[in-house]
């Protein structure tokens, strides 16, 4: 079977146990906004594209580090460039552009006719950062600026907690990391800010920062996970409901479009109740492909096509597999081998 379907990263049961991830998604940041500037974040709260993202707080879903781990240990490793495979009791689970956009309903089509980088300046503190040319980043934010903003602009109150969401949350950093002025140019103007194909760049942002931590995810405690992955964690759990259920609740039944809005809860999980789960398995309800428009559909859209994909036939043999409702339960992945000198009981 060599060569013809990918290889798993770690073997069958010998993902390593991890102390913590260090998950750059700053929800303490968004709860300190909402406390300070609680007028401007309800009407963040009412906005059609970022909304939804701040209903995984205002849910009080929490992050199971545990989960997502033992997630990127149970990767097979493709070709693809844009898009992730995993296995769940031995059947393949797909994370794509497709699979973040029905959690997110974020945007991926770009806009070659607009331009995202002309500001209007209207000489407040925002406009003032941008000529001249200053750095700001989170840890300023908390320490200092949320401390001065009650002496600004409402508008430039909103742009603070846009900002916020998108620099903290959605593109998450270090917080001392700077915030693009990229960013900062957007939300001077909040029409052509929600036309921006904020899907493309957090999705991107994210599986560069999975793909950087699998490098060597055996052979560390902790590590540091950018990026949304609070979507990665929803897709787990709409992907594998038996898992949704250990983390929280489902607010509304048969909800396919911008799922992130749709869960509560604060389940813990130890890696125990991982291993139990899909050792009894069997033939539990999964969904290698979740969408907009239902769980198992998959279509393609041109929002979604990437010139530069590549072709992995690996892959296109599992999807036929899938669709021929093959029984993966005998079916024997090869494992990576380790590079030289590197082993597993360290």
């Amino acid at each position: 079977m060599a060569y013809q379907f990918p290889r798993r990263l770690l073997a069958e049961g010998a993902e390593p146990q991890i102390d913590k991830i260090n998950n750059t998604c700053r929800r303490g940041m968004l709860d300190d906004v909402k406390v300070i500037l609680k007028d401007e974040y309800d009407e963040v709260l009412k906005d059609l594209v970022f909304g939804p993202i701040l209903a995984i707080i205002e849910n009080k879903l929490i992050y199971p580090g545990r989960i997502i781990h033992s997630f990127l240990c149970k990767q097979i490793k493709v070709s693809k460039l844009h898009e992730l495979w995993f296995l769940f009791a031995r059947r393949p689970l797909r994370f794509s552009a497709q699979e973040f956009h029905a959690v997110t309903g974020l945007k991926f089509k770009e806009e070659p006719d607009i331009d995202f980088s002309d500001w209007k300046d209207d000489k407040g503190f925002w406009s003032n950062v941008l000529r001249k040319n200053r750095k700001v980043n989170l840890a300023s934010l908390k320490t200092q600026l949320l401390k001065e903003c009650n002496q600004w602009s409402y508008v430039d109150r909103l742009r603070l907690v846009y900002l916020c969401i998108i620099h903290g949350f959605l593109l998450a950093k270090d917080s001392r990391v700077s915030i693009p002025h990229e960013y900062i140019r957007l939300v001077m103007d909040f029409e052509k800010m929600r036309m921006y194909p904020w899907g493309l760049v957090a999705y991107d942002e994210l599986i560069a920062s999975m793909m950087k931590a699998r490098t060597d995810i055996h052979l560390k405690k902790s590590y540091v996970l950018d990026g949304f992955s609070y979507a990665f964690q929803i897709w787990v759990m709409e992907a594998i409901p038996d898992i949704g259920s250990m983390v929280g609740k489902k607010i509304k039944k048969n909800m396919t479009k911008v799922r992130c809005r749709n869960w509560k809860g604060s389940g813990k999980v130890s890696y125990a109740d991982i291993i139990s789960l899909e050792s009894h398995f069997n033939k539990g309800k999964l969904f290698p492909f979740i969408s907009a428009t239902g769980n198992d559909d998959v279509f393609e859209m041109d929002e979604f096509f990437r010139e530069d994909e590549k072709k992995d036939e690996r892959i296109d043999r599992i999807v036929a597999l899938i669709n021929a409702k093959q029984d993966w339960t005998e079916f024997v992945w090869e494992v990576e081998p380790l590079p030289p000198n590197e082993d597993l009981s360290i």
